[in-house]
């Protein structure tokens, strides 16, 4: 009986321990990438709305940092704005803009930013999930670093 008991115990413990291993696995190979994010030291503070769901969502936040323009400069997910590509954040912005006027579960109280502050000198990323030219804006993030006020914004659209 007690050999019976000792293999019962060895095989729970067993389980116990591939449980906790496939458990550390699904997290690390789960938790998302973010490659602007992540290539930042840590914000300071952070502001994040989001109009939710799985479909048809969008996400605006604003991080802000205590960081000088020496540090971002050195950020190889963040490229310094050129006038070429003031045109092209606008629509994104723009879009963005269009959208939560249209979801009506997104707090567009929260929304505070201001185009007129796009310019050169500031740095920003865009990823589009889609290269189709006419699928630009079914799901993108742009991210735009303002460093008159070291706030990184961040607008995300899924539809």
């Amino acid at each position: 009986m007690k050999k019976i008991w000792k293999a019962f115990i060895a095989i729970i413990l067993s389980l116990f321990a591939a449980t906790l291993i496939m458990v550390g696995f699904c997290v690390w190979f789960f938790t998302p990438v973010d490659p602007v994010l992540d290539s930042l030291p840590k914000y300071e503070k952070k502001e994040y709305y989001t109009s939710g769901g799985f479909q048809d969502f969008t996400d605006y936040a604003k991080y802000t940092y205590q960081i000088s323009e020496s540090e971002i400069i050195q950020i190889e997910s963040l490229f310094p704005v050129m006038e070429e590509d003031i045109p092209t954040i606008l629509k994104y912005v723009e879009h963005f803009e269009g959208c939560i006027e249209v979801y009506q579960d997104f707090p567009s109280e929260s929304y505070d930013f201001d185009k007129s502050t796009i310019s050169t000198g500031d740095y920003f990323f865009l990823s589009n999930r889609y290269e189709e030219p006419e699928r630009a804006f079914w799901n993108y993030s742009l991210y735009y670093f303002d460093v008159d006020t070291s706030i990184l914004y961040y607008f995300h659209t899924n539809i």
